[in-house]
């Protein structure tokens, strides 16, 4: 398992979340980024795993996923559930960011919920 991003997947993932009005781009065990500057900022300087807050949807819930590098790809790894499930993309194909999150988050919830759309 990798444990840093490359600044040039971090900022790809920041310009993918900033497009969305519920999901959340947060450094590990901090508040979420108030802004795109502050995170571009932040991994100029800062290589380890940046998280996605995910709400669920109709609820207050939300889960978490954790973002690393390995190589080409960006590692997708779901930390809110006891046996996380990974799922890799290649820096590439950002376009999969949020269909491959949602459905690796949704495989994992009880029947009838889902995570919030992006």
């Amino acid at each position: 398992m990798a444990y840093e991003i490359n600044e040039t997947h971090a900022k790809t993932l920041i310009e993918v979340i900033a497009q969305s009005s519920h999901w959340k781009l947060h450094p590990e065990k901090r508040k979420p980024f108030a802004s795109t500057e502050e995170a571009f900022a932040y991994v100029e300087t800062h290589n380890e795993p940046l998280c996605i807050r995910v709400p669920v949807a109709s609820s207050d819930e939300h889960l978490t996923v954790k973002v690393t590098s390995s190589d080409d790809d960006m590692v997708f790894t779901n930390v809110s559930f006891d046996n996380p499930i990974e799922k890799k993309i290649h820096g590439s194909h950002l376009k999969l960011i949020e269909s491959t999150v949602t459905e690796m988050l949704n495989e994992r919830l009880p029947e009838g919920q889902k995570v919030a759309s992006f």
